[in-house]
């Protein structure tokens, strides 16, 4: 008898995203797709295999079971025989190969996904009286190929995996509602120039939480006048492939100072756009969207204002007229030595309208009089100023495939966009129109990519990585307060980022147990100043745009060790060096800067029962100061070189249990289960405030704008993540709740009558924005129908009240309400239903739409900078096309 172990591979089908050209010619582009092409197996791609030593037979079906891929074999060539099992990140035919090894089987793949097992000196069975060779009954039995969604199930620590069809599901309107629903995660300022500010766990800006995209890392810290500042990551969702996001102490290669988290994107490859067996591929998208309108001339206002409101900002379209549109093409090309991918991709998206249920609106009375509102002065069903976001974005990928064991991939990818940006202290005016429309900002930002993986199949010494990247960004923010004057030198940016990472794992099978050892390190360096082609006329005082670098290397080593099967250790250890040099036009020679630290994480995972684990981890993790919080400039009135600050820790703790199981209640349903306690105390927590320094005038005090190390900040709460699906029905859970947040500075550095310790924030500190909601909630409920061709499902999300109001304190400075300082961010608690379907017309087209929220609620985003409402009910509706 011959049995056959195999798995089952599933196409993902993204949401589409269309150009309104394409959109309206699609029924053109349909009649292409009766083009064929020559067939031919993909190259392999790479998985994660844990098959432990042992019965040969036994070990060849977890084979199946992880990598999805079908072997055949006859039941004697097996018998008697054990293999050295294999564990890491291989291809399918490298994996095959160590599990076969002293077997004297050999293997022939017959297709994609199928391999056959032979042994030359074997008997195969029977002859019949023709002389005819008379073979067993050939056996088939299922299984599941490993799922890069149960990963953040079987880890210790608290993990998330977007999958390239949840980002295009859950894309929203703006660039980073991607993240929305992952538990613990938010985009902070949002609605804002085209950017995320990703928040994890109270954890924001300066470094925080980097955000990867293919190795290399790009943010910009953005002046926010009186309001403080921003920092901002600039992406394009048309080309996430997928998304992993680690919340709490992280090691990598890439995550020096990453105290809060990290998001690591990877960007399209050829799977993401060929056809199962085909070489070359086209893929189009195209897309349509509702509830906007293109932005008015700069000088138009809109909302509630001290003497008056905009008439002519209400005029929203209806639901089924659509003004922004979206489309992208993307080519694929894979052979046994190369693999390119190129892409091109353009969006258009203007203003949007508020939703026209809820509070904290402005409002014009029947006599005329007005009132601007709890939350914002815009009104319901109101065009939002500033919004809107036109990009164009180019991709180029390729990879050079030297054999099985070697690769190098070379990439550059370039995103041009003109946004509109909404200056901080506009949500301070008191003599003008709160809202009004600005000048259209600008981006322009270039990235090269470098990535070498070396793994030799006979050598498990040797899994080497080598990534480098240069990026370059020329960002314009066209801000102006009440008048048509720009300030370049407050506003624009020009720099550009280098680095590189080089890490190596070394593997060991001994009688005490697995063990794997990773190594290497790292260095980046950040260059700002002005735009290359814009230089200053004079000498700006003391709110000058910063100019200078910041560099950090570091070092590393981790362990992997598993004694048991149901025992695993980690540990991490890193040591960092920074120095940063200020060359502002404010100091009379440069001034350098000098630090350095050593960064641990510890974690032990029990699993006494196969798939029920339970860990704790504890990490002290270092950040040194940023570029931004390095160099003298806007938001602090201290120099640099007078006001230096000490690197941040995190000591974090975690707790938690994961549960994956298949066939719980049902043959065919299956839970995935995540709970953690987290905490994260931050001393040294960096940020700014108003500083009581001695004048140098007399024996008085003035109180300035400077960098400030605080004693410590201190989050903790905890959080849920349940999955569970049961034959075409599928549901997710998750919930992130705070049980405290505090942050408490040295008093005798405040300003009279500001509390040192507050829940909200300390007053006039960038900590006031970036305070999170004490719970937020998601549901999502869906069916895969009709042979899965239809998808269909609604999304709840909640968000709820800021932890504290205010600074959270009683005291006299955390009651000011932001006028020239910090206004710390204000919302109601909101929720928003989403519904979403896709339709798989055949193997070439498929059709998405999505309806976000459905009861047009009228809200305010949780963390925002500038208390401006979230976007009404907007449909969204696409097609996308592979041939």
């Amino acid at each position: 008898m011959y049995f056959s172990i195999s798995g089952h591979r599933r196409e993902r089908h993204g949401k589409a995203i269309v150009l309104a050209t394409l959109f309206r010619l699609s029924t053109v582009s349909l009649a292409l797709l009766g083009v064929q092409q020559s067939a031919r197996a993909e190259s392999p791609s790479t998985v994660v295999f844990a098959v432990p030593a042992g019965p040969l037979s036994q070990a060849l079906a977890e084979f199946g079971r992880q990598s999805g891929m079908q072997v055949s074999y006859l039941p004697e060539y097996t018998r008697g025989k054990s293999s050295p099992g294999v564990r890491g990140n291989f291809a399918p035919q490298q994996a095959l190969q160590q599990l076969l090894a002293g077997s004297s089987l050999t293997y022939r793949f017959t297709s994609s996904n199928s391999v056959t097992l032979s042994d030359t000196g074997a008997v195969v069975g029977s002859t019949d009286s023709d002389g005819s060779l008379l073979l067993d009954t050939i056996t088939v039995t299922k299984a599941k190929m490993a799922d890069p969604a149960d990963a953040p199930y079987q880890t210790a620590g608290s993990l998330s995996h977007l999958s390239g069809e949840q980002v295009e599901r859950f894309r929203g309107t703006s660039v980073g509602d991607f993240l929305s629903g992952v538990p613990g995660v938010l985009n902070g300022n949002g609605r804002n120039s085209g950017s995320v500010d990703v928040n994890i766990r109270g954890m924001q800006g300066q470094g925080r939480v980097p955000v990867v995209v293919d190795g290399a890392s790009q943010e910009t810290s953005i002046y926010q006048g009186y309001n403080g500042s921003t920092s901002s990551t600039y992406i394009d969702p048309d080309f996430i492939g997928s998304v992993d996001i680690s919340r709490g102490a992280t090691g990598g290669a890439d995550a020096t100072g990453a105290t809060g988290g990290i998001v690591r994107i990877s960007t399209l490859t050829p799977k993401d756009i060929l056809l199962p067996g085909r070489t070359f591929g086209v893929r189009i998208k195209g897309g349509l969207a509702t509830n906007n309108r293109n932005a008015p001339e700069a000088g138009s206002y809109a909302g509630v204002g001290y003497m008056s409101s905009a008439q002519n900002t209400l005029n929203r379209p209806s639901l089924l007229n659509p003004h922004g549109y979206s489309g992208s093409i993307a080519l694929a090309n894979t052979s046994e030595f190369l693999d390119i991918t190129a892409a091109y991709a353009q969006r258009h998206s203007g203003n949007y309208y508020a939703g026209k249920h809820g509070k904290g609106g402005g409002q014009v009375l029947e006599d005329g009089s007005t009132i601007t509102g709890s939350l914002t002065p815009y009104r319901h069903g109101e065009q939002v100023m500033n919004t809107s976001n036109e990009s164009d974005s180019w991709l180029l990928k390729g990879k050079i495939k030297f054999s099985d064991e070697q690769h190098l991939e070379l990439g550059y990818s370039r995103y041009l966009s003109s946004y509109g940006h909404i200056l901080g202290s506009q949500s301070q005016g008191l003599t003008a129109p709160l809202q009004y429309q600005g000048l259209v900002s600008t981006i322009d930002l270039a990235t090269w990519t470098a990535r070498y993986g070396w793994r030799p199949i006979d050598n498990d010494l040797i899994d080497l990585k080598i990534d480098a990247f240069y990026n370059n960004i020329d960002n314009r923010i066209n801000s102006t307060v009440y008048t048509d004057r720009l300030y370049p030198q407050y506003f624009w940016v020009g720099s550009n980022r280098k680095g590189a990472t080089v890490s190596n794992t070394s593997r060991f099978y001994t009688d005490l147990g697995d063990l794997s050892l990773e190594y290497g390190g790292g260095f980046n360096r950040e260059n700002a100043g002005l735009p290359d082609d814009v230089t200053l006329a004079n000498t700006p005082g003391l709110l000058a745009g910063r100019d200078g670098w910041r560099k950090e290397s570091n070092g590393f080593g981790g362990l992997e060790w598993k004694p048991y099967e149901w025992l695993t250790f980690n540990g991490n250890l890193r040591y960092s060096h920074f120095n940063s040099m200020d060359n502002s036009q404010l100091l009379s020679t440069a001034y350098e800067r000098k630090d350095d630290g050593w960064s641990h994480i510890l974690s032990l995972t029990l699993e006494p029962v196969e798939g029920f684990q339970v860990y704790g981890k504890y990490g002290s993790v270092i950040r040194s100061p940023s570029l931004f919080e390095s160099l003298s400039g806007t938001s602090f009135l201290i120099s640099a070189d007078n006001n230096p600050v000490a690197p941040e820790r995190n000591k974090s703790t975690e707790f938690g249990i994961n549960y994956l199981q298949e066939s719980l209640l049902t043959q065919d349903d299956k839970l995935r289960l995540h709970m953690a306690y987290f905490r994260n105390h931050i001393s040294n927590y960096i940020t700014r405030g108003n500083l009581k320094i001695k004048s140098p005038l007399g024996d008085y005090y003035n109180y300035n704008l400077g960098r400030m190390n605080l004693n410590y900040a201190d989050m903790r709460g905890f959080e849920v993540s349940a999955e569970y699906n049961i034959g075409p029905v599928f549901s997710a859970l998750s919930w992130n709740h705070y049980t405290h947040v505090m942050f408490c500075a040295p008093e005798e550095r405040l300003v009279p009558g500001a509390a040192g310790c507050s829940a909200g924030g300390i007053y006039n500190s960038f900590s006031l924005q970036q305070v999170p909601p004490r719970d937020t909630v998601t549901f999502n409920l869906g069916a895969n129908l009709l042979n899965d061709d239809l998808t269909i499902g609604t999304r709840v999300n909640y968000i709820g009240s800021r932890y504290a109001s205010g600074t959270g304190s009683a005291d006299a400075a955390g009651q000011i309400p932001g006028s020239y300082s910090i206004a710390a961010s204000k919302w109601d608690p909101y929720t928003l239903i989403d519904l979403y379907a896709s339709y798989r017309l055949n193997a070439n087209a498929s059709v998405d739409i999505g309806l976000d929220n459905l009861t047009d609620r009228f809200y305010v985003d949780a963390l925002n900078t500038i208390p401006i409402p979230g976007p009404g009910r907007t449909l969204r509706a696409g097609v996308t096309l592979k041939f």
